[in-house]
């Protein structure tokens, strides 16, 4: 599975090369090459990592109606009115366009990338007698007598202290400030008073620190190459001023509404209170009280979910009615 993503980042990188090699040395060719390789992937996915950045701009801006609507869900009574609700909850993410799902898509590129680069890199430097992936042996040859800085791009960073360096903090602080400005955005969106979008803010914020700290300690003790340390650097630089353009770009087009900030606000204000604790606590309580109560509300809670069941499968089929006559 590893040597299929070796083989579109090695054809990627002989395109460029060919084209740089045609009019500059050796060195310089491959240096633009591994420059234009992050242009090209990080091209590619830019307009994906745009798509899942909305899409969590918008999840936040639809938000406040969304929970409003979830709460008069909850105390729904009976099919049509939980149908009402279902069915403006379902116009609500057409106003808003909604589609959680895109933010998954640019992982699936970026990953592969850099392990395809890993691989051509490691075969590369460990032997000069075969091709590696679309690379022919000329083109092996040529990239091991290439230098980045003074450096050969096939060597381990552990071994040039000295002069990969500067290299390796540039990258480490292109990645921290983009951590940075990512963990900022998510805070503003975050409802603390939910603990599955709150420990995720929390683990974001101690990866600001560990992801640093983890890629210092592999670039100077694991097998990196310099070539890798150098990739890293430009994709964490391009993926820096990517993020400055969404955020200004989200500034202007989508800004966040006083009722998006009080609504978190409200949240940190439960959360330190404590109330969601406060409220399961008195709720067993009252069950442990009295036993009569459980079952109330064990029969209370199986009726309003048959009946949200119920309303769910009604707006499905409405929506299903609807698609064709939308398409004549």
């Amino acid at each position: 599975m590893i040597n299929i993503f070796m083989y579109p980042v090695s054809g990627i990188m002989k395109l460029w090369h060919l084209l740089f090699g045609s009019f500059l040395d050796g060195s310089t060719a491959w240096i633009l090459t591994i420059v234009f390789l992050v242009l090209t992937v990080r091209g590619i996915i830019a307009p994906l990592n745009w798509l899942s950045v909305k899409q969590g701009r918008i999840g936040a801006l639809m938000r406040p109606e969304m929970t409003e609507l979830n709460e008069h869900l909850t105390q729904a009574d009976s099919v049509d009115e939980a149908v009402g609700i279902l069915t403006q909850q379902r116009e609500l993410k057409e106003r808003f366009q909604h589609n959680p799902l895109v933010g998954c898509f640019p992982a699936f590129l970026i990953i592969p990338a850099f392990i395809g680069l890993y691989q051509v890199v490691l075969r590369v430097s460990g032997s000069a007698n075969e091709p590696v992936g679309m690379l022919t042996l000329g083109d092996v040859s040529s990239f091991r007598t290439s230098t980045v800085f003074g450096v050969p791009l096939t060597d381990f960073a552990r071994e040039h202290h000295d002069l990969v360096l500067p290299m390796l903090l540039a990258a480490l602080v292109f990645t921290s400030l983009n951590t940075l400005i990512t963990l900022y955005r998510g805070f503003l969106t975050t409802l603390f008073d939910q603990k599955i979008p709150r420990r995720l803010l929390w683990f974001m914020a101690l990866m600001v620190v560990l992801i640093p700290w983890m890629l210092w300690k592999v670039a100077w003790h694991g097998p990196i190459p310099v070539t890798i340390i150098f990739y890293w650097g430009c994709s964490y630089l391009f993926t820096l001023l990517q993020t400055l353009v969404y955020e200004f770009i989200l500034h202007r087009r989508y800004p966040l509404p006083e009722a998006v900030h009080e609504q978190r606000r409200n949240s940190i204000r439960r959360w330190r209170a404590k109330e969601k604790k406060k409220e399961k606590k008195a709720a067993k309580q009252r069950l442990k009280e009295d036993p009569a109560h459980k079952e109330e509300v064990a029969a209370a809670r199986k009726r309003h979910s048959a009946i949200v069941a119920e309303a769910r499968k009604i707006v499905k089929s409405n929506s299903q009615q609807e698609a064709p006559r939308e398409a004549e």
